[in-house]
């Protein structure tokens, strides 16, 4: 009602102004409006800067299940300045680095080890004191990052746009990531540091199937705990039969035709290398694998 009413037409340009939500939201609404509105992206949060709005997905969320409503719509612009990143709490810091940890252990290379030389103990010591808690980077470092985390997407979406097949990459982690989210409660985990813990199950389903060693899973492990030592999950831990209702139901499902005891999601055998026969790289496997790695981190069975 606001479009028509505040005079809006075919000409008319939304601007989103705000974080990976919001962009969402805006790019949904641009996209259904008169078949498309121009649309402009204002990207204030690291994760919405380099993984949100980088993507032509917008979606919202409905019916306790993650972005299960939504559309392929393009910018025509996307402004991004990271001077906002330097109003961001640690929390939402943490988040937007949680993508692109993903990325390095996807891609490795450049992306893995400008990943960790930012979490280098000389230069969080020379930030910050090295405190867990009070995570601080410079703005070179930040730039490198954030390029980088462009260039992943940019190099994936020239050849898969709409993300169904090579770009189905990005979604590791992200079966029990989004599982958890919705188990905990929306708002309660920040998108990216739930993804390094759907990394870190991955990683145990990975070895326990045969596809990653315990070295290579190890180099894995240590990476992705740069961040996870630094944001612990909050207590009480839902239910691993609560977390497992939302995995089962992932929008990933379907995909490879699973068995009622599957469940699907990446896997990679080291940094850098996914292991995958389908063209969406998704790989499925007993979801036994998956129960075993929640009930080491604690989770309950029942509340």
């Amino acid at each position: 009602d606001w479009s028509f009413e505040s005079g809006g037409t075919r000409s008319s340009v939304v601007v989103g102004f705000g974080g990976g939500a919001l962009m969402n939201i805006t790019g949904l609404f641009a996209g259904i409006v008169y078949r498309g509105f121009r649309l402009v992206y204002v990207p204030t949060t690291l994760l919405a800067m380099h993984d949100v709005t980088t993507s032509i997905k917008t979606s919202i969320c409905h019916w306790g299940r993650k972005n299960n409503i939504g559309i392929y719509y393009a910018p025509t612009l996307i402004l991004m300045d990271l001077a906002f990143c330097r109003t961001l709490p640690q929390d939402e810091l943490l988040s937007g680095l949680g993508e692109l940890c993903k990325n390095a252990a996807l891609f490795g290379g450049d992306h893995a080890k400008g990943f960790v030389e930012a979490f280098s103990k000389d230069v969080l010591n020379e930030c910050c004191g090295g405190a867990a808690e009070s995570l601080t980077l410079e703005d070179q470092d930040l730039v490198k990052l954030t390029r980088l985390g462009v260039r992943a997407k940019m190099d994936i979406l020239c050849v898969d746009a709409t993300e169904n097949l090579q770009g189905m990459v990005f979604e590791y982690g992200h079966t029990f990531s989004h599982a958890m989210e919705k188990a905990y409660g929306d708002g309660k985990i920040p998108h990216g540091i739930g993804v390094c813990y759907g990394m870190l199950c991955s990683s145990y389903v990975a070895e326990k199937i045969g596809i990653m060693s315990a070295d290579a899973r190890a180099e894995h492990d240590a990476m992705v705990r740069l961040l996870t030592d630094r944001w612990a999950l909050p207590e009480p831990k839902p239910s691993i039969s609560k977390v497992m209702g939302y995995a089962m139901n992932d929008s990933k499902r379907g995909i490879l035709e699973e068995e009622a005891h599957e469940i699907t999601d990446l896997v990679v055998s080291r940094i850098g290398q996914i292991v995958s026969d389908h063209p969406s790289n998704l790989a499925k496997f007993d979801k036994k694998y998956v129960e075993e790695w929640f009930e080491q981190m604690g989770f309950p069975w029942e509340q």
